[in-house]
């Protein structure tokens, strides 16, 4: 199930693992408490974990992993930081930090299989539509976790290869050749499949 709001989300009352503090200040005297946090910046955090873990479960997890740590960690954000592309990194190394300790990734479950498929006027197209779909996620649940990270963050998330490369910390450059290798992937096997 995909929340449609924070307002959804933070109804669910997610116990925390320890408590913390309801509000943190940074050196340059801004305040900012958890649920500003949650309210500026979850929705977009939560649909990119939903595309990093493919299940509800672990999307939770990361979600309310990253959040935690962006408010334990951020008295020591510079003031002029990129609060966006900070919890982005945040989100990533914690996706990439969990798949380390796990050593293994879940396949999509049959709602997210039926969400993602975009019902077609023809039976036929939408059947060969729906199959493609699901060969596509599956691909690109393969991808290395940079590239799948770099490519999520392009092409669901809009973000720039400025922002990317921050999130992976990496070079401007780099970010650009992990989202063109993806990209290059899913042509290279998908190419007879797709009408050209």
């Amino acid at each position: 199930m995909q929340y449609s709001s924070v307002k959804e989300q933070q109804s669910l009352n997610i116990r925390l693992e320890q408590p913390v503090a309801s509000s943190a200040t940074r050196p340059d005297g801004e305040a900012l408490s958890f649920s500003d946090l949650v309210e500026r910046f979850g929705e977009e955090i939560y649909r990119y974990a939903w595309h990093l873990a493919r299940n509800q479960t672990d999307a939770d997890d990361l979600y309310q992993e990253t959040l935690l740590k962006a408010f334990r960690a951020y008295t020591r954000l510079p003031a002029d930081a990129n609060h966006r592309a900070w919890l982005y990194k945040i989100a990533s190394n914690t996706f990439i930090s969990d798949l380390r300790k796990r050593g293994r990734d879940q396949p999509l479950t049959d709602m997210m299989e039926y969400q993602l498929a975009d019902p077609a006027p023809d039976p036929v197209a939408g059947i060969d539509a729906r199959d493609l779909l699901v060969d596509v996620e599956h691909f690109v649940i393969e991808l290395p976790p940079k590239q799948r990270m770099a490519l999520v963050m392009r092409k669901y998330q809009n973000l720039g290869y400025d922002q990317i490369a921050s999130a992976l910390n990496c070079s401007e450059a780099a970010a650009r050749a992990n989202v063109h290798e993806a990209l290059r992937k899913l042509r290279l096997q998908f190419a007879d499949r797709l009408e050209v």
